[in-house]
């Protein structure tokens, strides 16, 4: 495919890949392989069903539990600050997106802590840096971040401005 072709492609198909090459799944992330680790990743999952259940509460302590049990995990603070935020709690929420990504490496929990930073970002009206998340993350194989970013891509918001003049121009 020529790069009009590819200039094309993202006009008309904006959520498409952002770059030349197509995106794929996200990384699984390591699995546990300490007693500590499948101890933590436990305690991990009963956080999220007391999430589920809104009881967060106690669903932060067993994530504080799993944390001291496995401080490298990258998931635990991934999901600690999905908790966080719905607490209403998006300083703290950031803290864990960091560690998350600092964690994370190319797993799918930085893909999501990318995505959860730029939705922050967003919060925060700062769109940039937003977009930046959401490309990295889209680059790590997430395909909600990559239809973000494609939407906040400035030369395709132009480009479509510009396809959009052009068509009323004709009718």
């Amino acid at each position: 495919m020529s790069s009009d072709d590819h200039i094309l492609e993202h006009i008309f198909n904006p959520s498409g890949p952002l770059n030349m090459k197509e995106i794929s799944e996200p990384e699984d992330d390591p699995e546990p392989s300490t007693e500590q680790e499948k101890d933590a990743k436990h305690l991990e999952l009963e956080a999220v069903k007391l999430a589920e259940q809104n009881d967060f509460d106690e669903s932060l302590k067993l994530f504080n539990k799993a944390i001291e049990k496995a401080p490298n995990i990258a998931s635990l603070y991934n999901n600690r600050a999905q908790l966080l935020r719905l607490k209403g709690d998006n300083v703290l929420a950031l803290d864990d997106i960091n560690r998350a990504i600092q964690l994370g490496g190319r797993g799918r929990s930085a893909t999501q802590a990318y995505t959860q930073r730029a939705m922050l970002h967003m919060l925060n009206g700062d769109e940039e840096a937003a977009r930046l998340d959401f490309e990295r993350a889209s680059e790590l194989g997430g395909k909600f971040a990559r239809c973000q970013a494609a939407k906040l891509n400035p030369y395709a918001k132009m480009c479509n401005q510009m396809l959009n003049k052009a068509m009323e121009s004709l009718q």
